[in-house]
């Protein structure tokens, strides 16, 4: 090249870090820019205890090879852990395993004959591999047909209401069918429980990892707590993009934001590529995050049904992290996925508390709030993407109309839902996507 090229890289999430290492690494000029004072977006930590945790709970399967490939190449796999862990469901005043085939035939909550069908489906899940004409089908009938109106009525439809609320009958079986997937990938064997891996300092292991290598090269600009402004098109291209008191030049820009704020950046687009784009819905999240002096529970997950009980499910990341615990920090985390014009969205963190560790005292009622250390409310906006039926015809192509603006977002893991790897491996192919168009132009 007798010219180097610069891109523009808005947000510093994984795919927007794992994109600017390999621009980067190319000889580009890259300039990160981030809105929030923190890096990582999703995957960002604060210090409990002047440790690392997560905001938002993350765990690794062994499916996630995007991550695993990521991390050998930054030479930090030693600081990735596996653990066989235990996972239970708690209907209605009781607790039931529900890591293995045994686990399952003892789950007395529905009839015998379908906790084998559910045990089938999920077999099923682990091989299949065409699933384009899933798609099309909500998973509710999907699931009934597969394990029964009980079973159904018991494990799945509590998950999908609490979660998606109106949504939740409209919801993509393949979406469904991914997360099935990915967890039975995740076992060694038919008979074992699911063995899943974390990283020392959780998701800051790989995040630090990747801001340490990008602040060595002379080729990165990287600025935090820097909003970018409305971009500019001119004759179908954004040839500069400005934020703070900059404005700097462009061959290519890369968005890693959420669609809505995807929407702000290129305002008054009427091409349907943004049509679509702003056709797709999204809830947040808000998740307690309680730092406590033991163990919550002997499980990592456990999923819940309960009227008494507002939220789906607790996170014991703890029971995961061994390094965690060997420190003497037990993380509990209480996740609850909510449209944000719900008035739990806004509730007053000291009100979420006192509603959730009432809960918390039913699951298990030794606890007490003296157990807890410290606590964090957090919140996210756009946490998680509205899969619908008929999803991969409003799915957006990385590259858009608008020549050089290229784009990342968790609506393009689908039918993968959330996970880092599905971010770095977002972030590397877009990077690949634009150094074939950029040397080609």
């Amino acid at each position: 090249m007798t010219k180097q090229k610069r891109v523009v890289v808005v947000g510093a999430g994984l795919a927007g870090l794992a994109a600017s290492y390999d621009l980067a690494h190319a000889g580009y000029h890259v300039t990160l820019v981030e809105a929030a004072k923190d890096l990582g977006g999703l995957a960002s930590s604060v210090l409990i205890e002047g440790n690392p945790v997560e905001r938002f709970y993350h765990f690794i399967c062994r499916s996630d090879e995007h991550l695993v490939r990521l991390v050998r190449e930054l030479g930090i796999e030693k600081k990735l852990f596996w653990h066989q862990t235990r996972t239970s469901f708690y209907h209605n005043g009781r607790y039931y395993g529900f890591g293995t085939p045994f686990d399952l035939l003892r789950f007395t909550a529905v009839p015998a004959s379908q906790r084998i069908r559910f045990g089938l489906h999920v077999l099923a899940s682990r091989y299949r591999k065409k699933w384009n004409w899933l798609d099309q089908m909500p998973a509710k009938p999907w699931l009934i047909e597969w394990i029964g109106q009980e079973a159904y009525d018991v494990i799945w439809h509590p998950l999908l209401k609490v979660k998606f609320g109106a949504h939740h009958d409209k919801i993509s079986a393949a979406w469904i069918w991914h997360r099935i997937w990915r967890v039975a990938a995740s076992r060694n064997g038919l008979f074992e429980r699911e063995s899943f891996g974390c990283l020392e300092h959780g998701t800051a292991t790989i995040v630090e990892a990747l801001v340490e290598r990008l602040k060595a090269l002379p080729n990165v600009d990287l600025h935090v707590n820097t909003p970018v402004r409305p971009l500019t098109v001119t004759d179908g291209r954004i040839t500069e993009v400005s934020f703070g008191d900059q404005t700097v030049p462009c061959d290519a820009i890369v968005s890693t934001v959420a669609l809505p704020a995807l929407d702000r950046l290129v305002p008054g687009q009427v091409d349907p590529y943004f049509e679509r784009a702003r056709s797709i819905e999204y809830i947040g999240v808000v998740c307690m995050l309680l730092s406590l002096d033991r163990p919550f529970s002997k499980y990592f997950w456990t999923n819940i049904n309960d009227p008494r009980i507002s939220f789906n499910g607790i996170v014991e990341q703890s029971a995961l992290n061994q390094n965690l615990r060997d420190r003497g920090v037990n993380v509990l985390y209480v996740p609850f996925y909510l449209p944000v014009t719900e008035a739990r969205y806004k509730a007053k963190d000291e009100d979420l508390f006192q509603e959730y560790t009432a809960m918390l005292k039913l699951l298990n009622p030794d606890f007490d709030v003296s157990w807890i250390k410290e606590w964090r409310v957090f919140r996210a906006p756009y946490a998680q993407p509205i899969f619908g039926t008929d999803f991969l015809s409003l799915m957006p192509d990385h590259r858009t109309p608008i020549r050089g603006l290229y784009v990342t977002d968790s609506t393009q893991f689908y039918p993968e839902d959330r996970t880092i790897s599905a971010a770095i491996a977002q972030g590397r192919k877009v990077a690949e996507m634009i150094l074939q168009d950029t040397r080609s132009s």
